[in-house]
């Protein structure tokens, strides 16, 4: 039982990683405004630069990486 202990933490590690949030992309464009709510995080995209913006949500780690005026979705892979 204790050699099997040891896996069950890597399988149990595995699948929580497996868990990751993965939202929809939203469209290409200029990110105009950064949105936080609570524990969710979203961008404002204008993909037209036409004043017809785009909100949406996005990881956390895509919120940070993406700053006003960056290129989205070039700002995540950056």
């Amino acid at each position: 039982m204790h050699r099997l202990a040891p896996i069950l933490v890597a399988v149990g590690a595995l699948a929580l990683a497996g868990c990751a949030q993965d939202f929809d992309p939203g469209p290409k464009g200029e990110v105009t405004e950064k949105i936080k709510d609570g524990k969710k995080f979203y961008l404002v995209v204008d993909p037209t630069k036409a004043g017809k913006e785009k909100k949406f949500r996005v990881s956390k780690y895509d919120y940070h990486d993406c700053n006003r005026g960056s290129k989205y979705p070039k700002c995540v892979d950056d």
